[in-house]
């Protein structure tokens, strides 16, 4: 057995499917390995479950490019696929009592029986990064993630057919912000005030967002514009290829400034300092030119370079930013913290 137990993330996306294997080497996480491997045809469709067959066949041959003995994995669902719900619980309810008015407070607002459901819950107090209430009392804000128990087995069922040891189901967004919080923590910013930084991952079809607010909470959002908008609309755009990134920066502002002045509406004491750009479409933005037209600081993360390496590996990495696995990263970094 390994002393230090591998963890993988596994990023299944619409075009390829993405692995980041890491250890814990204390204090730090030591990159042990990554693969990506392309798909043929999209596996996922737009109620967010899987072609089985032929994401068991992807995962399998991705699983040729891991280290052997590799098994612990931490997967996600996008965020599209989860119903979210914040609600007040007694304080004094048993753990039984709690799961009946959970499930009580699901069924009142999803569109699915909540016998349909796989249902996971929490106190938010800060849990995922140690912060806590001043002061007990009668009830307290519980935050309520369900999905349809398809969407989770299915997806659960291919890793283990694989002969993988599924361990976690995080949310794409929260992955996005263990990422981010680990590569403050090793990185630190000039500001010195990393902690009100935001993630947006810029992917084939979508954006997705993720903040961390107070009490533990994860503002997240996920919009439908990627890198197939560049594609869509070179005929449109026409010019060189610096006319195209202005274009698209300037899209993608327009998108992200809907989303960031809803988050200032929301937690209006914690003002966002700035974002971290990731996601295989961070290299189509114009930093300088988006960081103006948002009025915060923005960089570009290379989620792979804030661990323990080789020297192999520091050549695979050299000049390159593998912006497409930082969902995977942050599964893995979630799994290590377990």
């Amino acid at each position: 057995m390994f002393r230090n137990p591998l963890t993988i993330g596994i990023d299944i996306g619409h075009h390829s499917i993405k692995a980041v294997v890491l250890r814990q080497k204390k204090p730090e996480l030591e990159l042990v390995a990554f693969s990506e491997v392309e798909l043929p045809a999209p596996v996922l469709n737009k109620q967010n479950s899987v072609n089985s067959p032929a994401l068991l066949s992807a995962v399998r041959k991705l699983k040729k490019s891991l280290p052997f003995g590799a098994r612990q994995a931490v997967m996600a669902l996008p965020d599209s696929a989860i119903i979210s719900k914040v609600i007040q619980l007694d304080s004094h309810l048993t753990e039984e009592e709690s799961v009946f008015a959970v499930e009580q407070a699901i069924s009142a607002s999803s569109p699915f029986p909540v016998e349909e459901l796989r249902l996971d819950f929490f106190p938010m107090v800060g849990e995922m990064f140690g912060e806590t209430f001043a002061e007990p009392s009668q009830t307290h804000p519980v935050q309520v993630y369900a999905a349809r128990k398809e969407t989770i087995d299915s997806r659960v069922e291919v890793l283990r057919q694989a002969r993988f040891e599924p361990e976690v189901m995080e949310l794409q967004t929260h992955a996005l912000v263990w990422l981010q919080q680990y590569q403050a923590e090793r990185q630190g910013s000039s500001d010195g005030n990393d902690s009100e930084w935001g993630i947006v991952d810029i992917g084939q079809t979508a954006t997705a967002i993720g903040i961390r607010g107070p009490a533990g909470t994860v503002y997240r959002r996920e919009v439908s514009f990627g890198c197939e908008t560049l594609s869509e609309a070179e005929h449109a755009w026409g010019g060189s290829s610096a006319d195209k990134a202005e274009q698209f920066t300037k899209q993608l502002a327009d998108q992200l400034k809907r989303q960031l002045q809803l988050y200032s509406t929301t937690y209006p004491r914690s003002a966002l300092q700035g974002i971290w750009l990731s996601g295989g479409g961070q290299g189509l933005v114009i930093e300088e030119m988006l960081a103006r037209m948002l009025s915060v600081s923005v960089r570009k993360m290379q989620p792979l370079s804030g661990f323990r390496r080789s020297a192999k590996l520091d050549l695979a990495l050299d000049g390159k930013s593998f912006g497409q696995f930082a969902v995977a990263a942050g599964l893995a970094i979630r799994g290590c913290h377990e």
